[in-house]
């Protein structure tokens, strides 16, 4: 009887710690990747930095489930018409920048996806977090790869806490810089930071849409604003992603 009673406390325990207790949910999840290398870092980064192979069997594990990957253009339309009820949607997404990320960008394109990479434009040919960033001439190479870009200020910074006017500037200048490659209309607050100030700011100078870290999926509901994506970590493993997929996190 004791045996029977820890079995079902430890069954219980998982299911919660695994939120398996969470009704799935249909939308468009927008997943969230960073550094893809087995290079370490040395800074809390490592925490997000997972290897190629990796990278690359999770984008099979995403074909193999029926997932679609979509350009940002296309999630009003989805969502406002509610087409998630019939397909499945992804939106893979890369934040920072990091030199690395031309290869993720390769094995997409092989396998028939696209991302939308946010690049702080300061760091373009330099190094942050102990790591190469993408230089002008990789970010040329992702857009003809089929890649889409977008931005995450300039100097990576929680403009929460900016002046207005420093808010514009560090966005502003961004979005010149980028768009000397292409039309740039995606915005990734950088630590998933943000404010109404910041959001006004964004409207002003012509972004369409904004990305937080929310953990969610995204339906009908949504705010173009605020479109929430889910971290992909080193430590995610198949069960993770999968709950990530249909509920919009892994683990509480």
């Amino acid at each position: 009887m004791f045996l029977i009673i820890l079995l079902c406390f430890v069954i219980i325990i998982f299911l919660l710690r695994y939120n398996f207790f969470r009704l799935p949910k249909k939308g468009i999840i927008i997943l969230l990747y960073h550094s893809v290398s087995s290079q370490k870092s040395n800074t809390s980064l490592d925490k997000f930095n997972i290897s190629l192979e990796k990278f690359e069997k999770q984008i099979k594990f995403l074909k193999k489930l029926g997932y679609s990957a979509i350009k940002a253009s296309e999630t009003e339309h989805i969502l406002q018409n509610k087409l998630y009820n019939k397909k499945k949607f992804i939106l893979v997404t890369f934040d920072d920048g990091y030199k690395n990320n031309l290869e993720a960008a390769k094995i997409l394109n092989k396998h028939g996806f696209s991302a939308l990479f946010f690049i702080s434009s300061a760091y373009i040919g330099k190094t942050l977090d102990n790591m190469p960033m993408l230089d002008e001439n990789d970010i040329k190479l992702l857009i003809e790869l089929g890649m889409e870009i977008g931005s995450h200020s300039h100097f990576h910074l929680k403009l929460s806490e900016l002046s207005k006017n420093d808010i514009l500037e560090n966005v502003t200048r961004s979005k010149e810089i980028l768009s000397q490659f292409t039309n740039v209309e995606d915005f990734a607050y950088p630590f998933g930071n943000y404010s109404d100030e910041v959001i006004d700011v964004l409207k002003k100078i012509g972004f369409k849409r904004a990305y937080i870290i929310g953990q969610s999926v995204n339906n009908c509901k949504y705010n173009p604003y605020i479109l929430k994506r889910s971290i992909i970590r080193k430590s995610t493993n198949y069960l993770d992603l999968y709950l990530i997929l249909t509920r919009g996190r892994s683990r509480i």
